[in-house]
């Protein structure tokens, strides 16, 4: 079973480091030791961008070949070890979206009417309700979701990294809350009908 690293001591800090070091060594018992590690740290990132909990745990898969094959790179004194694989999982993620052309975007107006008083929908809900909501969005509006709310891009960054315009970055992550806000008032109705979510 593996251990989520918020619940690792700060004891372990040693350890991890340990298994870092081995793992630059091409040590195969380190780079399984960091697999328990942080498989479930990355499959938690990973299931807000993939469709589903295969594609995620691929992604996953593809995330730590790639850790393995850079870990020389990193540098122990300097920034996150998890950060670091978070950035490469993403990193994989958006080349994921290029790389098979899918169709990120449908041709529509901009979304220019959002409700200024919208209180932002990420607060009001529990981290798992927020996972099972983000499946409903089309992938490119998915995407966009998380590089801005999550991930904290400006559009100008997400549109530069996905080839897109500003505009078409708002007009998704407009979408992507319109589409959120409508679940959510669903979820609510249904919630008070049924007296269970």
């Amino acid at each position: 079973m593996t251990r989520p690293v918020k619940m690792l001591r700060l004891q372990d800090k040693s350890e991890i480091e340990a298994i870092i070091i081995r793992c630059q060594q091409n040590d195969r018992v380190a780079q399984r030791q960091l697999y328990m590690m942080f498989a479930d740290e990355l499959m938690s990132i990973a299931i807000r961008y993939a469709k589903d909990k295969s594609m995620a745990r691929d992604l996953v898969h593809d995330t730590f070949i790639k850790v393995y094959e850079k870990i020389g790179t990193f540098q122990l004194n300097r920034g996150s070890f998890v950060g670091w694989m978070s950035r490469i999982l993403i990193n994989r993620a958006i080349s994921d979206f290029r790389k098979h052309k899918r169709v990120l975007y449908q041709t529509e107006e901009v979304f220019d009417q959002a409700c200024t008083d919208e209180v932002d929908i990420v607060q009001q809900l529990e981290a798992e309700d927020i996972l099972q909501l983000l499946q409903i969005l089309p992938e490119g509006g998915r995407l966009i979701f998380n590089m801005y709310i999550i991930e904290g891009y400006k559009h100008n960054e997400i549109a530069k990294i996905l080839g897109i315009s500003p505009s078409t970055s708002r007009s998704q992550l407009t979408r992507s809350k319109a589409l959120l806000r409508q679940a959510i008032t669903r979820r609510h109705n249904r919630f008070k009908k049924t007296g269970t979510k």
